[in-house]
């Protein structure tokens, strides 16, 4: 049995702490740590890196609306006020990836990349803001909900939905879509 008992995790980059999540530790079990250090590892060695900085939700929303990544017909639905403290709110939530494959799928696959695809634009809260705001069609209330319900793992809009919502493209084609149906979701939140 492939064991590493001696190996100093701290020396690790994330994708060798990733690895090690298939190997045992000295008693014999799976090192789920090591998969928890594998995510942490990721966000310092590679998306704070390459993540563009911004000093206020406020910047980063004009910034992405003037440089024609999102769609300024979804944001200008709602009030700016709004749209930064449903920001503010989302950060509040205290979201974080339990797993390295999940951050590493979201970071990879789902969120807004500058346009040459080598920085990221989001995180995954401000992914799930969009997705809200997008769904919820100018009801702040809804958008609220919707955002509630992604942030705590209840529910999540299906590809191409999630990544393509309020991203401004003439090559993105998508349509809403779920493995919960939206009807379903909007009904039960419209029923609070």
């Amino acid at each position: 049995m492939a064991t590493t008992d001696t190996l100093n995790s701290t020396q690790l980059d994330y994708h060798a702490l990733n690895a090690m999540l298939n190997l045992y530790d000295a008693d014999g079990r799976i090192q789920f740590s090591k998969d928890h250090e594998a995510t942490r590892q990721f966000f310092l060695q590679h998306v704070q890196p390459n993540s563009v900085p911004f000093d206020s939700h406020g910047e980063r929303l004009r910034y992405l609306m003037a440089e024609g990544y999102y769609e300024a017909g979804v944001l200008n639905q709602y009030d700016f006020a709004f749209l930064c403290q449903l920001h503010e709110d989302a950060d509040a939530w205290g979201f974080r990836f339990h797993t390295f494959l999940g951050a590493w799928k979201f970071y990879i696959s789902y969120t807004l990349k500058t346009f040459d695809g080598k920085r990221y634009l989001e995180t995954f809260e401000q992914r799930a803001c969009m997705v809200a705001l997008t769904l919820a069609r100018g009801n702040e209330t809804l958008a609220r909900e919707l955002l509630a319900e992604m942030l705590s793992g209840r529910f999540q809009p299906a590809t191409p939905t999630y990544p393509s919502t309020a991203v401004n493209s003439s090559a993105a084609s998508w349509s809403p879509a779920s493995c919960c149906a939206l009807k379903t979701i909007w009904s039960r939140l419209a029923a609070r």
